[in-house]
C-alpha cells in the first residue's frame, strides 16, 4: 500500500512539474565604455601602459560575457557616452538599416584606487613620473585596486545604479622594483603580480554587482521594420539575445517624449500598447514575428515581454 502511494505521489509531482513553465530570460544588450583612469593624480602619474589599460578593459568585457546575461557591444573607436547619445538622436522611428545597433545599457567604469603600499610605514611606494620611476628594491606588503561602475539607461541617460568594488592582496617581501624591470609589456606577468591579482578580484566584484543591479532591469528591443501587407514585424534582436521561435511580445508606440526644459535631456517616454506579436523565424541579430493582434506597427516601436 505504501509503495502504491509513493508511486502515485511521484507521478503527481512529475505531472505538476511538467506544467510549470520556466520564465525565459533574455540577455541585455550592453555597451561598455573604456575605463577611466583619471580619478586622481596618483593613478595618472603611474602612466600605466596603454596596452595594460586596454587588457584590463577587455578583461572586464570578457567577465561580463562569461555571466551569460549580456551581449556586450564594444565602443573602442569613439567616446562611448557621446556615441550612445548620437545613437539616441538617430532613433526617430525611421529605418536604421546599416547603422550601429543601440545598446540598452551603458556601463562606465572608473579606477578609484591603484596602489602599492610599502611594508615599512604606511606610505605609498615612491613614484617618479612613470612606472619605471618607482624606488628600486621597495618591499610591498599590500596591493590595492578600487573602481566605481555606473550603469545608465541609454534611452534616457538615467543613472540606474552606481557600485563600488575594491580588493587588496597581501604580498610580503614582493620586490616591486625588480618586478617593474622584468614585466615590461608582458600583461601575463602583471596578472600574476599582487597588483594584477587585486585587479582581477576587483573586476570580479564589480561584475557581480553589475549583474545584481541589472537583474531586475526590464528587457526590451525595437521594431526594425514592418511589412503591413504580410503583417510581419522584424525585431532588432535575435538568438544572441535569447529570442526564440514561439516567443510572444507586446509592442508599444511612443506617444510622448518628456524632456528636461533646461538641459533638453530625455527624462522618459509615454507609451501605449498597440499590439501583440509572435516570433516565427530567428537569426542571430534579428527575428521575424507575425501579428497576433493590433495595428499601427512601425520601425522604432518598443518591444517588451508580456507582464507575468
Amino acid at each position: 500500500m505504501k509503495r502504491a502511494l509513493l508511486l502515485a505521489s511521484l507521478a503527481l509531482t512529475t505531472s505538476f512539474a511538467g506544467t510549470v513553465e520556466q520564465a525565459k530570460v533574455y540577455k541585455l544588450r550592453v555597451a561598455v565604455a573604456p575605463l577611466d583612469w583619471s580619478k586622481n593624480d596618483r593613478i595618472d602619474n603611474w602612466q600605466i601602459p596603454v596596452e595594460f589599460r586596454q587588457a584590463i578593459y577587455e578583461k572586464l568585457v570578457e567577465k561580463l560575457l562569461a555571466t551569460g546575461k549580456f551581449v556586450v557591444l564594444e565602443r573602442e573607436a569613439l567616446e562611448a557616452l557621446l556615441q550612445e547619445k548620437a545613437i539616441k538622436e538617430e532613433n526617430t522611428g525611421q529605418s536604421q538599416a546599416g547603422k550601429i545597433v543601440p545598446a540598452q545599457i551603458l556601463v562606465r567604469g572608473q579606477l578609484t584606487d591603484f596602489a602599492l603600499n610599502s611594508k615599512g610605514g604606511g606610505g605609498g611606494v615612491g613614484i617618479g613620473g612613470s612606472i619605471g620611476g618607482v624606488r628600486i628594491g621597495a618591499r610591498v606588503s599590500e596591493a590595492k585596486v578600487g573602481m566605481n561602475v555606473r550603469m545608465f539607461d541609454v534611452d534616457t541617460s538615467e543613472l540606474i545604479a552606481s557600485e563600488s568594488a575594491a580588493k587588496s592582496v597581501q604580498a610580503t617581501g614582493f620586490d616591486f622594483g625588480g618586478w617593474v624591470n622584468s614585466v615590461g609589456g608582458n600583461f601575463g606577468l602583471y596578472e600574476k603580480s599582487p597588483l594584477g591579482q587585486a585587479t582581477t578580484k576587483a573586476l570580479d566584484e564589480a561584475v557581480e554587482k553589475i549583474v545584481k543591479a541589472l537583474g531586475k532591469q526590464p528587457w526590451q528591443c525595437m521594431v526594425a521594420d514592418y511589412d503591413a501587407e504580410a503583417k510581419e514585424v522584424v525585431l532588432n534582436a535575435g538568438s544572441e539575445l535569447g529570442v526564440g521561435v514561439g516567443d510572444v511580445f507586446e509592442v508599444f508606440a511612443v506617444t510622448r517624449i518628456i524632456k528636461d526644459p533646461e538641459t533638453g535631456a530625455v527624462l522618459g517616454k509615454r507609451t501605449a500598447k498597440i499590439g501583440t506579436i509572435k516570433v516565427t523565424e530567428v537569426e542571430k541579430k534579428f527575428a521575424t514575428a507575425s501579428v497576433i493582434e493590433g495595428d499601427g506597427f512601425a520601425a522604432g516601436a518598443i518591444v517588451r515581454e508580456p507582464k507575468r
